[in-house]
């Protein structure tokens, strides 16, 4: 149940009531907690109005504890050292590397990137929990709780941090190309059956572009969708249509001839690994930390990241 406002006015009393108790005064605990007397003297009689019992016996020399003071002021003492305990948990989250911490990622990025950037991290802080969330579509950081996301997109919100370029192809499997109508301008692309990656929105038009820069775009006709990149490579290979892949996920069969790219003189316009993160203002230790490590991370890996002016989603 919620709490009603003369039971919030009341914890706020318990406060000046323990502190009057300790300096035994009402003029000095109203100087320490930047009050007037009058009003210490207000919410000590409200407190005891709200509780309907007498606290303190008022003389003009001196207060003291009545039966029901006494055993209310030990109370009042533990409400006030459970707050002060409770500012310092959250100043140590914040300044600490310690407590959990909770990233999300996709299936790629995680085995690719964030699980070796997170080893020497995990080594480093052992008082942070880390919880990974795998899932191959972006959800919400707020309501999942989640700290920092490791994503792939194609544009940037503000505050999101920019990692790396990385390019995109258009591959099938040559039982596939060999089969078909031959592809040697982008609009021939159109006759095609187009394997279609969900996460990266719902549209199935494309741009290209080539040397020369000209830009042209494509309209193609989705025949399987899925959210899940391996499941669209592994339909590619299997010859089921094309595909627009991350190079850095299908370099190996491109090598082994599994794959080959479509129109690899027409450039596509690629997309920007990125973190974000739903923590804006202040940035706990152990986020600001975990940050530093997949940076890190993925400067080795990239030496020359060259961003996607409009990285990120």
């Amino acid at each position: 149940m919620g709490m009603n406002k003369l039971e919030l006015d009341c914890l706020s009393r318990m406060a000046i009531f323990a502190r009057v108790v300790e300096v035994g005064a009402f003029s000095r605990a109203a100087k320490e907690l930047g009050l007037t007397s009058s009003s210490v003297s207000q919410h000590i009689r409200a407190l005891e109005t709200y509780l309907g019992t007498t606290l303190l016996h008022r003389t003009t020399r001196k207060l003291s504890l009545t039966e029901a003071g006494s055993l209310f002021y030990q109370n009042c003492v533990k409400v006030v050292a459970t707050a002060k305990e409770a500012q310092q948990d959250v100043a140590t989250l914040h300044n600490q590397a310690v407590g959990e911490l909770r990233v999300a990622v996709s299936s790629f990025m995680a085995s690719r990137y964030l699980i070796p950037a997170l080893d020497r991290f995990i080594r480093d802080h052992p008082k942070v929990a880390v919880r990974i969330d795998v899932c191959d579509h972006n959800i919400d950081l707020v309501e999942h709780r989640i700290d920092l996301a490791l994503r792939v997109g194609r544009s940037q919100a503000e505050g999101d941090i920019p990692l790396t370029r990385l390019d995109d192809v258009l591959c099938a499997a040559p039982a596939y190309l060999d089969s078909r109508p031959r592809i040697s301008r982008p609009d021939e692309l159109a006759r095609h059956d187009f394997l279609l990656f969900t996460p990266h929105g719902e549209s199935t038009g494309i741009d290209l572009t080539n040397a020369r820069g000209d830009c042209v775009r494509v309209r193609l006709l989705p025949r399987v969708s899925a959210n899940n990149a391996l499941a669209l490579r592994l339909l590619a290979v299997e010859g089921h249509g094309i595909a627009r892949l991350l190079r850095v996920k299908i370099q190996a069969d491109l090598d082994a001839g599994r794959l080959r790219q479509v129109l690899p003189d027409w450039r596509l316009d690629g997309f920007c690994a990125f973190i974000t993160t739903r923590h804006r203002d202040e940035v706990p230790l152990k986020v600001k930390r975990c940050i530093e490590y997949i940076r890190a991370y993925f400067s080795m890996q990239h030496p020359h990241p060259h961003p996607h002016p409009h990285a990120n989603a």
